[in-house]
């Protein structure tokens, strides 16, 4: 076990039994913004065995102020070609693996299946609403992750034990809203990241996690847990 690690290993809620387990797990990443590229950068630091990330957008200037691994030089290139190298960088013991694809129906079930959890960093309702169905129908765990102006959202789904998107009535379709629009700032960026990677380990790892909705405000210094019980009736993961 690499001794880079040790810090980690110390916490009692991982230890050596759970970095084993990180180690040897997978996770996709659905989307390399301003979530994602905080997403994936935090993993591979944790030493995730593999990390699969989806985008196929280019870098932009306007997406430096909140998006890690990028720099000025790399405006204008594909995005997962950039953060693949930044993050082989990192850690050369983790398998990168990059699509330059958008998250699309056709395509939802190959890159769904080459994880363990799956990480929502996503900007939009329809990916969202791809992921809800197929990671229901995969029995695949995953986290939603959601960040506006200075506050944000992270929530555990797990296919049979918790509620879904749809369970609340989380819209299943439509573009969303552009961060230059609605607005966005980098440490509500990072505070939600962090909080969607501490969620994946425990599933990764064995903790129980009752599906809530996380609000956190970094602005207002606020943090609430809002329960969300499953919908008999949910038309995903409900009585059909």
């Amino acid at each position: 076990m690499d001794e880079r690690y040790l810090s980690q290993i110390a916490v009692k809620e991982i230890f050596p039994d759970g970095q084993r387990k990180i180690e040897s797990a997978a996770i996709v990443v659905i989307g390399m913004g301003g979530t994602g590229t905080v997403i994936a950068e935090t993993l591979v630091r944790m030493g995730i065995g593999k990390v699969v990330i989806v985008d196929d957008d280019t870098v932009e200037l306007t997406n430096l102020a909140r998006q890690a691994l990028y720099e000025e030089k790399d405006v204008g290139k594909k995005k997962v070609d950039v953060a693949a190298g930044a993050l082989r960088s990192i850690n050369s013991g983790v398998e990168i693996i990059p699509i330059p694809e958008r998250l699309t129906s056709q395509n939802a079930r190959s890159i769904l299946s080459l994880g363990d959890v799956i990480m929502d960093a996503t900007d939009n309702y329809d990916a969202r609403g791809i992921m809800n169905r197929v990671c229901f129908e995969l029995r695949k765990p995953w986290v939603f992750c959601a960040v506006e102006g200075t506050f944000g959202y992270v929530k555990a789904i797990i296919p049979g034990e918790t509620s879904c998107l749809s369970c609340f009535g989380y819209p299943e379709f439509g573009s969303g809203v552009a961060c230059t629009v609605q607005g966005v700032i980098a440490p509500a960026v990072r505070a939600v990241s962090s909080l969607a990677v501490s969620t994946a380990l425990r599933l990764l790892i064995g903790g129980r996690d009752d599906g809530d909705l996380v609000y956190i405000d970094v602005w207002k210094n606020v943090m609430d847990s809002i329960p969300i019980p499953r919908n008999p009736e949910c038309r995903v993961c409900g009585r059909k």
